[in-house]
């Protein structure tokens, strides 16, 4: 950011013209430095994640560069450092409206699965009363299957065996659950 001699401060946006006003200015460098963690954050994605926020080619490339280098603790935060330079020179905005996206996708799918391990364990231990309960919460569910999976369950007396249709009880759990 660069100062003027009017009270306002140069972003080098072709947007902001002449500058934007100094509160404006702060206000934003406030905003940069709250979230340094972005970075981190970016880095943490696979692959498939990154394809799916927008990035420039010098931000995906140091990107990559920093997947290579975790081992070396001194140069991935120095290439920490640089990644965030090229960041503050961008529109960050989309990105990490992008990021919490991708986010929050896997925080449904985590309680998509603690939903499911609810359903499973109460179906084990109370059976019927729970089947007709989780229907409720679930119209599509197949209320003949899984009654057939509990009695399979109780019937075998192999542990091995009783985890096996816990699991195969899970699955037909989770496929039921809506995604939302």
């Amino acid at each position: 950011f660069l100062f003027v001699e009017s009270v306002s401060i140069k972003t080098g946006s072709a947007e902001e013209g002449d500058g934007i006003s100094t509160v404006a200015g702060i206000d934003l460098i406030r905003n940069i430095l709250r979230k340094p963690g972005q970075v981190v954050r970016l880095v943490g994605l696979s692959g498939e994640q990154l394809g799916k926020i927008p990035l420039d080619d010098p931000v995906k490339e140091a990107i990559e560069l920093a997947h290579k280098i975790q081992n070396k603790r001194s140069a991935l935060k120095r290439h920490f450092q640089f990644l965030g330079k090229l960041l503050r020179a961008r529109d960050t905005e989309i990105i990490f409206t992008a990021l919490e996206k991708i986010e929050q996708s896997g925080h449904r799918q985590i309680q998509r699965h603690h939903r499911a391990e609810y359903w499973r364990d109460q179906i084990i231990d109370r059976g019927i009363d729970a089947i007709e309960e989780y229907r409720t919460e679930q119209t599509e569910a197949d209320r003949q299957k899984l009654r057939q999976l509990w009695r399979n369950y109780n019937s075998i007396k192999s542990e091995v065996s009783k985890i096996r249709f816990a699991r195969m009880i899970y699955r037909e759990i989770f496929q039921g659950l809506s995604t939302d």
